[in-house]
């Protein structure tokens, strides 16, 4: 588990990172041609008890996460102990299973900047799931699945019907941009796209994040 001072010097750090970026770095402000849509988690009451059953929550992961917390005290340090630190290790969150397989836009000029060490928390917090997220039908439909100190992780549906994913692909789409798309190794935004008609977006987002 996470002592509090990591996670104190841990919060430091993603800070710094989003907020000094070097100047040339924030771009216009966002316009979007997608739609948002609410994303909800069916997350097990007790992460080490399948049996006991999933509750549905809406919202980020780390919103979710927090709803589990209320609802359940104890579970978010359960969730916790399960992670890898990125701070201690730069590879993590940068790996990826399965690269986009269409293309890959590396500066999106309506998005300014998130941070690469933030995005890699959000890549850490979404490989630790398990079952699919749903999202659809589109095209253009997205959902914020992570945001943290100012930086997201979305995945969007291109298709006109619904589309089932596995968490972990998401992450590994957010973990290809996190690693060919950053700057300095600190800054990062960028859209991976795939064949079959979805999408990943990392970006700056300052909307309750």
């Amino acid at each position: 588990m996470l002592s509090l001072h990591t996670i104190a010097a841990s919060a430091l750090a993603l800070f710094s990172v989003v907020n000094a970026a070097p100047a040339g770095l924030d771009d216009v402000p966002d316009v979007s041609k997608y739609a948002i849509v609410p994303i909800s988690w069916d997350l097990p009451v007790k992460l080490d008890d399948p049996s006991a059953g999933n509750v549905t929550v809406t919202g980020t992961i780390q919103e979710a996460i927090a709803q589990m917390e209320a609802s359940y005290p104890g579970w978010n340090s359960t969730f916790q102990s399960k992670l890898q630190d990125p701070s201690s290790d730069p590879s993590l969150g940068l790996a990826a299973s399965g690269d986009p397989d269409d293309h890959t836009d590396c500066k999106p000029k309506q998005w300014k900047y998130a941070g690469v060490l933030s995005i890699s928390w959000g890549v850490e917090y979404l490989r630790e799931l398990t079952g699919t997220a749903k999202n659809g039908p589109g095209p253009g439909e997205c959902g914020r699945v992570s945001c943290s100190w100012q930086s997201a992780i979305w995945w969007c549906n291109d298709n006109d019907v619904s589309k089932e994913l596995q968490w972990s692909q998401i992450a590994d789409g957010a973990a290809y941009i996190n690693k060919n798309c950053n700057v300095e190794a600190s800054y990062v935004k960028g859209q991976a796209f795939y064949k079959d008609k979805w999408n990943v977006i990392v970006r700056y987002d300052n909307d309750n994040c």
